[in-house]
């Protein structure tokens, strides 16, 4: 009797431990890839909060060629805070289309695929109040959504 509810128990324990396996694994896999959506959220939440650095992560290579890390993060703070006066900003996405064989700039390779987002972005400022409006574009790079902006 007490062997097979050791048995049991093993069992159960096992199959216990065999899905959380194939569940942390489907996790890692699944949550390294985000939507064209998600990457533009995560790009300009990284902004607001501040974080330069972690949002120029999320460009394409090409923007990265026009921005090194370091004169973008000084550049994008002191624009923000220097010039403008705020320490954050409210943003939404207002729109957001499919864009086949899309150029950022005349001179660079077509993306057979973007998704265009107009993002609104509200900043409150020793000026006032204001508003800009941004197109910014996710597309794809070695498997991953990446940001680019329109430099036509």
């Amino acid at each position: 009797m007490r062997k097979k509810s050791s048995k049991k128990l093993l069992f159960l324990l096992l199959f216990c431990l065999t899905l959380f396996i194939i569940f942390s694994f489907l996790k890692l896999f699944f949550s390294s890839q985000q939507s064209p959506n998600e990457v533009v959220e995560s790009f300009y939440h990284e902004e607001q909060e501040g974080d330069f650095g972690s949002a120029w992560e999320l460009f394409h290579p090409v923007m990265q060629e026009r921005f090194s890390k370091n004169a973008y993060v000084t550049e994008r703070s002191h624009i923000y805070m220097s010039h403008y006066g705020v320490s954050t900003f409210q943003y939404k996405i207002l729109d957001e289309e499919e864009v086949q064989n899309w150029k950022m700039a005349k001179d660079q390779e077509a993306f057979q695929t973007a998704y265009r987002f107009t993002i609104e972005l509200k900043f409150k400022s020793k000026f006032g109040t204001f508003t800009v409006l941004q197109d910014v574009y996710a597309v794809q790079h070695d498997d991953e959504w990446k940001i680019v902006w329109d430099f036509n």
